[in-house]
Order: structure tokens, then C-alpha cells, then sequence
């Protein structure tokens, strides 16, 4: 159970991922760029490696795209979107060279807006879910891309082998979409980015509980990882969890960052990555 702290300006951060009980491998990634004020989680599906391999191409896309793009709120927003969908035509290619008929995963994203600290962007697909803790009251901010949630009944109501299933993850090539919200930052605001393996296994409630007021981000996250393996630990958990000692001021950009803002250009080395195979051996190790 490695976890993870950091403090970063105005904002503590803690990271824990959980292969659990009942799983040999553990398909999550997790994503931490404190300086870029970018948090992603993933979870892979497919089988064998394959679920590794989605969710890991998940991660390294955007960290590699965000690495080279400049600190312009309009410029990462469309990079960002630009990298998951080359993921989700790189992740598809490889599962269709390769005879993977169920590879893909899910993302949750939290991005930072560099200009306007008190506004944030998200992003999401499949099941992982991005929560709010705000005054002791937990919100979840994502929807759920998944069967039940598009039929617009609870999971109970439908058969064993239905419970879970994506209506939508990255790897679905042309039926996936990224869907995406704005949402403000206050003050001791606490975000959670998690996959399923969490909030299945600790209920909202013990979520919020532990995340309000919570002096020690990581041993709350521990907490919930121990919670979970001594019931049953079902599957793979991954979280990361955001607190906000505070929001600086907004930034004053330069005239010429405005108009580059205003005419964002798209990375030109992500459109080539969906042409390419997924180089397996260059995928980062994302689980900390």
C-alpha cells in the first residue's frame, strides 16, 4: 500500500493506489503534476496486462503532452482533451492488433486553471469518479459512464454480469467521448479523484468524514485502503486527494499571453501519437 505526500503552493496532496485481496495486478495509474496542477486517475480494464497498459497510456499521454505545453489556461484545456482522445485511438489500435476485445480505461482529471486559482477544470470517462468535500458536505462533481447510468436505474436492477459494465472509456475509439465541467475552489476544499475499488468498497459518508478537517491527507487514504482489505478488498483502489490551504490571487497575464490564449495551437506531436504503436517499454510506472 505505497503512499504518497506533497505539499505544494497553497495545496497539500496525498496519492495511495491498492492491488487489494482478490486481484494478482493492479490496473490503476495515478497521475500527479503538482507544478502543472494536473491530477489523474485511471483504471484499467482488459484482462492480463492489458488493462496495465491502457491506463498507464492514459497517464503518460497527458503527462507528455502537458509537459510541453505552455502555462496557458485555453492551450492546456485543448491539449489535454487532445491526449486522451490519441489514447483512446492508440489504446484501440494496439487491442485490435493484438485480439484484446475488452482493453480500455477509465480517467478522472482535475486541472487547475493558472490564471484563475479559485477555478478548476474536469475531465472524466467510464467509472472513476472526482468528488468535492466542502464544509464537511461530499458532492460528487463526474457522472458515471456505465450501463445502469445510462438507463437511468440503479445497478441492483440489473443482472450480476451487468453491475459495472462501461457505456464509455478510453479505448472505445469511435464511441468514446470525454466529457468535461467547469467547477470553482474554495478555501479547505478537499478534491478526490478515485477509482471504483474505492468508493464500492467506503461510502460517501466515510468519505466525507475523513477528508473534512482531515489534518493528515495520507493517513486518511490509509485508512481507506485498510478499511477495505480487511472486509474483503474486491478490487484495485487508487485515490488522490487535494486540499486547498488556500487561493492566491489571480494571475495578470502579459498582452502577448492573452492573445496566445486566445488562439490556442494544439500540440502537433499528439495527433502523431495516435498513429503510432504503444511502445510498452517506454510506458511509465504509475502506481508509486
Amino acid at each position: 500500500m505505497p503512499c504518497e505526500t506533497f505539499q505544494e503552493k497553497n495545496r497539500s496532496v496525498a496519492q495511495v493506489t491498492d492491488v487489494g485481496k482478490q486481484r494478482k495486478n493492479n490496473e490503476d495509474a495515478l497521475l500527479v503534476m503538482n507544478e502543472a496542477g494536473c491530477y489523474v486517475v485511471s483504471d484499467g480494464m482488459g484482462g492480463g496486462s492489458a488493462g496495465e497498459i491502457a491506463s498507464s497510456t492514459v497517464v503518460t499521454f497527458i503527462r507528455n503532452t502537458l509537459d510541453s505545453t505552455p502555462m496557458l489556461p485555453e492551450a492546456r484545456k485543448e491539449n489535454l482533451s487532445a491526449a486522451v482522445y490519441a489514447a483512446n485511438t492508440a489504446i484501440a489500435n494496439y487491442a485490435e492488433k493484438r485480439g484484446y476485445r475488452s482493453m480500455g480505461a477509465t480517467v478522472a482529471v482535475l486541472l487547475l486553471n493558472p490564471w484563475l486559482p479559485g477555478k478548476a477544470n474536469l475531465y472524466f470517462a467510464g467509472d472513476s469518479r472526482i468528488y468535492r468535500v466542502r464544509k464537511g458536505r461530499i458532492e460528487c462533481l463526474s457522472a458515471d459512464h456505465t450501463v445502469a447510468a445510462a438507463a437511468g436505474i440503479p445497478e441492483s436492477r440489473l443482472p450480476d454480469y451487468m453491475r459495472g459494465v462501461l457505456s464509455n472509456a478510453v479505448g472505445l475509439k469511435s464511441n468514446f467521448f470525454l466529457a468535461s465541467a467547469e467547477t470553482d475552489v474554495k478555501k479547505d476544499d478537499v478534491f478526490l479523484l478515485c477509482s471504483d475499488g474505492l468508493y464500492r468498497q467506503i461510502p460517501d459518508a466515510a468519505l466525507a468524514g475523513g477528508l473534512a478537517g482531515s489534518k493528515d491527507l495520507r493517513q486518511t487514504l490509509e485508512s481507506w485502503v485498510r478499511t477495505a482489505n480487511e472486509a474483503q478488498g474486491l478490487d484495485n483502489l487508487s485515490a488522490i486527494a487535494v486540499r486547498f490551504d488556500g487561493i492566491p490571487g489571480p494571475y495578470s497575464p502579459t498582452p502577448e499571453e492573452i492573445a496566445a490564449n486566445d488562439s490556442p495551437e494544439v500540440n502537433n506531436r499528439i495527433g502523431q501519437l495516435s498513429d503510432t504503436e504503444i511502445p510498452e517499454e517506454n510506458l511509465e510506472d504509475t502506481r508509486i
